[in-house]
């Protein structure tokens, strides 16, 4: 048998264990519920011998579709495929591979054999193609290559994932233990946000899945991402990475502290307090910030220290570079309790979905971004543009299928929740113009109602749970300090504590 498969050898010296393949495949011809045993992380693509590899394919669509697998029913899949016909057919093979069968107890422990073998070859493969990146560069970069390697072992890490299943009591009693230690922690079942209103309705962030917030330009996406890691790493005492793909560390950095002291973001950045506007439209004098307005701001400094937030701010970062950055951070002593990335698009996908399209590539970020939170157990918060379909609406209070450049992010995300505020369109828009037809009593009426209704809606935001995978949806009143760029619970009012 071993001259038949050598046949089909790429390279002679490469892992492989071609007694194990056939040992696999003996076991599940001779009794069908071998197949049970390995169907769970055993793939056609981790067999050397393609043939095993292709018999393994048919055996298991056999079964999967409720069928038989065995000589009889393999014979005419065997004698229709040319590709069998340069190792003898049915009548060489079938023979061979029955009796190779060594018996039940075995086929697991073969098929783990097979698993890593075919990971040795994976990792030799991976090796020799950052060696030929290298020695022959082609057009790509050092960064390229470190790019390559790392979304190829994140591959690898992905497919490790062992198998978790459970019988239902056991999940059950995992439930009621949950529900205890939740109560126990205010209802909070995963991570929490810093924010009730979002609590109340999601309950934290659950770890392993992947969160969505969106919303137009000006609406606080970075506001919304800062606020939530800021205070989940501040309540939790956890770390959380945040990543920041638009905005520099040190900007996030005065936002925080903008909040902290109420000091405009634009007067710590200038180190001026800005002018007022006039009577007759001029500006008066910027004025230096004051002593006290400096202390203030070091004290805020010194207590922002005391958050465990790390802030990554690499440009066009990939998700196999987070995934690398999170596990170290997950594996180290402080560990790792949440990822937020700020914002999706902005990250870059493989080379093979940049070229076939921006909805190809944010569909990959999404998938492996939702990989990236079941591998290190963490919640992933991610922040997405909405598409300009939103503008173009009379009420533009957004819903999920605005989301941009693909819906894989509404079926991969397991909360999506959106930013609207309507001060922002009533300023765009301005004050409503007098019809051709309309009175000056009616049209100044309109004017009220207009103010009126401004006036009700400033410093207001809504956060829109529009889907929640665990529960219900809602939409959480809150507010938004514009200078600050921060937002608050409507209970906590417009001068409490930010964090």
């Amino acid at each position: 048998m071993s001259g038949l498969f050598d046949a089909a050898a790429v390279q002679a010296e490469m892992p492989r264990n071609l007694a194990a393949e056939q040992s696999v495949l003996g076991a599940i011809l001779t009794n069908n519920r071998a197949y049970e045993a390995v169907c769970d992380f055993l793939e056609p693509r981790h067999f050397y011998s393609p043939v095993n590899g292709w018999l393994f394919e048919q055996i298991q669509g056999l079964i999967q579709t409720g069928g038989v697998a065995n000589p009889v029913t393999l014979k005419p899949l065997i004698d229709g495929a040319d590709r069998l016909a340069d190792v003898g057919g049915f009548k060489a093979l079938v023979p061979i591979l029955m009796n190779s069968f060594i018996g039940m107890p075995t086929v697991k422990g073969d098929a783990t054999a097979i698993r890593q073998a075919w990971v040795q070859r994976e990792l030799l493969q991976l090796s020799a193609d950052m060696r030929d990146m290298i020695v022959t560069p082609d057009g790509n970069s050092p960064d390229e290559v470190v790019d390559y390697v790392e979304n190829g072992l994140l591959t690898l890490a992905h497919g490790r994932q062992d198998v978790r299943q459970s019988s239902l009591s056991d999940a059950i009693q995992r439930v009621l233990q949950a529900s205890e230690d939740a109560s126990k922690r205010d209802g909070i079942v995963g991570v929490s946000s810093g924010y009730e209103g979002l609590d109340n309705i999601v309950g934290g962030f659950e770890p392993g899945t992947l969160t969505i917030i969106a919303g137009r330009p000006a609406m606080g996406k970075t506001a919304a991402g800062v606020g939530i890691a800021v205070r989940s790493a501040k309540r939790t005492g956890k770390r959380v990475l945040y990543w920041s793909g638009e905005v520099s560390a040190e900007a996030i950095s005065q936002r925080i502290i903008a909040s902290k002291t109420k000091i405009p973001v634009i007067c710590i950045r200038s180190g001026k307090n800005r002018g007022r506007q006039l009577e007759d439209g001029k500006f008066s004098a910027s004025t230096p910030l004051r002593q006290e307005q400096f202390d203030r701001m070091v004290v805020a400094a010194r207590q922002s220290q005391e958050i465990p937030l790390v802030i990554d701010d690499t440009p066009a970062i990939t998700v196999a570079k987070l995934y690398g950055i999170a596990r170290r951070m997950a594996r180290s002593k402080e560990g790792l309790s949440m990822i937020v990335v700020d914002y999706l698009a902005l990250m870059r996908g493989t080379q093979q979905a940049r070229r076939q399209g921006k909805y190809a590539e944010v569909s990959e970020i999404s998938a492996d971004l939702l990989a990236l939170a079941k591998t290190l157990g963490v919640p992933v918060i991610a922040l997405q543009q909405l598409n300009r379909e939103v503008e173009k609406r009379d009420d533009k209070r957004p819903s999920k299928s605005d989301l941009r450049d693909s819906g894989n992010l509404e079926q991969d995300a397991s909360v999506i929740m959106l930013l609207y505020r309507e001060e922002y369109y009533l300023d765009q828009e301005g004050p409503p113009k007098q019809k051709p037809t309309e009175s000056g009593d009616a049209w100044m009426t309109r004017v009220d109602q207009w103010e009126k209704h401004k006036d009700a809606v400033r410093g207001k935001a809504l956060w829109i749970i529009d889907k929640n995978r665990q529960g219900e949806t809602g939409t959480i009143q809150m507010l938004f300090d514009g200078p600050g760029t921060w937002f608050r619970d409507i209970a906590e009012g417009e001068g409490s504590e930010p964090w």
